[in-house]
């Protein structure tokens, strides 16, 4: 029979091998752990595949324009074509509007901008009230998705050109919200949204642009909606706002805002989905055969372009296809910008027979 005191190094013996075994374990778990992870940042698992959750989507359309022959170059800081990742989420663009309670909803909003008289009806979603109350003005909407331009004939009034109390930037932004505000159209979006100003003379019956305030006979202001992720959205003219303003310097508030065009379609964040898109050098080789669209040639002398930046942007076209899309943007020198739809062709809906 054994001892007490063999009993206790037999013990102490069986704990430390016990300590030993549990060691060699945690060791042989750390070194496995320790392999899979870096078998797995060097041949990472593929992703899964995009959602499509919307099935086929429509295609983007462009607005039809004639533009000069142009030569372009790709003079990227690398020389070549950007890596913009495999797929790109499409948002929903509902059309909130039900066809039965448009006019009414829009005879609200024409209400609030002064317009009071029934409208005439321009086609089966667009309609035109006019007023002759401050100045002989006109607005034309689409009764569906709300987009509308409003004008007033300033020239009627020999004053607007005599009375210079345009707003500088802080006060022509806090015009335009107050405007937005009154007519109902304001929301979280558009109050986010950046702005651009240009002050305006008018020349031979038309706006140009003048140097600065002093000179200037309008202020106009744009209005664009916020990156959403870090990734641009842009509309159909890369200068013009989906929200664009222009301000006489007149002194009675009714006579302030000589022009408006608002073109917002809602975005539903929460209804979205992934889908594939084209390589940049594919888009690069549509843009070169004429397939995309260029937005704006902008002002390069003898139509050469060199092509600075390619990246991923949404696209806010001057009507809604139900979708907000992405676009592949080349951007060059002047001004110069270059729309390739970016979901691959498979995944968009064949063009209607004409």
């Amino acid at each position: 029979m054994a001892s007490l005191t063999e009993t206790a190094l037999m013990a102490r013996k069986l704990i430390k091998l016990s300590a030993l075994v549990l060691a060699a374990i945690l060791v042989l778990k750390l070194g496995i752990s320790i392999v899979n992870t870096y078998f797995k940042v060097v041949n990472p698992p593929p992703p899964p595949p995009p959602t499509v959750a919307f099935g086929k989507l429509p295609a983007i359309e462009f607005p039809e324009r004639l533009h000069p022959e142009l030569t372009l170059r790709l003079e990227t800081p690398t020389g070549g074509t950007p890596d913009l990742g495999d797929r790109a989420t499409i948002y929903l663009m509902p059309t909130f509007r039900s066809s039965f309670l448009a006019l009414d909803a829009a005879n609200v909003t024409a209400k609030k901008m002064g317009f009071n008289n029934e409208p005439k009806e321009v086609t089966e979603r667009r309609y035109r009230w006019e007023s002759d109350i401050f100045l002989p003005s006109t607005l034309e909407m689409d009764i569906i998705t709300g987009s509308f331009t409003l004008k007033r004939n300033w020239q009627a009034d020999p004053t607007i050109l005599s009375d210079k109390q345009l707003p500088g930037k802080e006060q022509t932004d806090a015009e335009m919200t107050n405007f937005l505000r009154e007519t109902g159209l304001l929301n979280d979006e558009l109050t986010a949204g950046t702005t651009t100003i240009t002050y305006l003379k008018f020349s031979a019956g038309q706006y140009v642009t003048a140097v600065s305030l002093s000179e200037a006979d309008f202020v106009q202001v744009d209005l664009f909606r916020p990156s959403l992720s870090d990734v641009k959205i842009l509309p159909t003219n890369p200068e013009k706002g989906i929200v664009r303003l222009i301000f006489s310097g007149s002194r009675e508030a009714e006579k302030r805002i000589v022009q408006a065009e608002y073109n917002y379609f809602p975005i539903d964040f929460e209804q979205n989905a992934t889908y594939p898109i084209k390589t940049a050098s594919q888009a690069w080789r549509e843009l070169q055969t004429r397939e995309g669209f260029i937005a704006s040639v902008g002002n390069n002398p003898g139509n050469i372009v060199p092509i600075r930046r390619i990246y991923l942007a949404y696209y806010d076209g001057e009507t809604s296809s139900g979708f907000l899309m992405p676009i592949i943007v080349f951007e060059g020198d002047n001004g110069f910008f270059g729309y390739v739809p970016a979901v691959t062709t498979e995944w968009l809906q064949p063009p209607l027979p004409s």
